[in-house]
């Protein structure tokens, strides 16, 4: 999935030089990683995870985004999380190329194409970085597992699944249950 260059040698503006086929791409500690395209049942993970955001969201305050969208914080130089939250007071400025500094909550859906990458890469990635809280959305297992920062590792404080309405220790209550966030496909 990565790229051949120089280990770390990737930067952002690099990206401008790739030839426009289409694809997403995120550096990471300086290595391109292309991202492929999500099936359906991301895409509609994703505008029920919006759905079931936006009241939370909102009574806070804060912003409510989605890919594709650039995020850069230490380490990189851009990703692009599904899903992210920045509420009053946080690190992290929405400027014109995108987001930069750690927004208080990211959320992966995982596809079968990038687990290990959402996983493990990105899970330490946006620990290093100072990521409040991470959820790790996984369609094929229908789950929903919420990590929180303590220091500089993620711990997981809530894995919830079927009807369960989990709490976010950062947002409260969510207003959906974990199923309903998944569609389900006919055959």
């Amino acid at each position: 999935m990565a790229r051949t260059k120089q280990a770390g040698a990737w930067t952002y503006e690099d990206l401008f030089a790739l030839p426009d086929d289409g694809k997403r791409y995120e550096i990471i500690e300086g290595e391109l990683y292309e991202m492929p395209a999500p099936g359906s049942a991301h895409a509609l993970a994703i505008m029920n995870l919006l759905q079931m955001l936006f009241p939370s969201v909102a009574k806070f305050g804060g912003q409510l985004l989605t890919a594709p969208l650039d995020v850069f914080f230490a380490g990189a130089n851009p990703v692009q999380p599904d899903i992210l939250v920045i509420l009053p007071g946080s690190l992290a400025r929405v400027v014109p190329r995108g987001v930069e500094g750690p927004p208080d909550l990211l959320i992966e859906v995982i596809s079968p194409s990038n687990r290990v990458h959402d996983v493990f890469t990105k899970r330490a990635l946006y620990a290093r970085a100072g990521i409040r809280e991470y959820w790790i959305v996984d369609p094929e297992a229908r789950t929903l597992d919420i990590l929180t920062l303590d220091r500089d590792a993620f711990h997981l404080a809530v894995k919830a699944a079927g009807s369960e309405m989990p709490i976010s220790p950062l947002l409260g209550q969510l207003s959906v249950a974990v199923d309903d966030l998944f569609p389900t496909f006919s055959e």
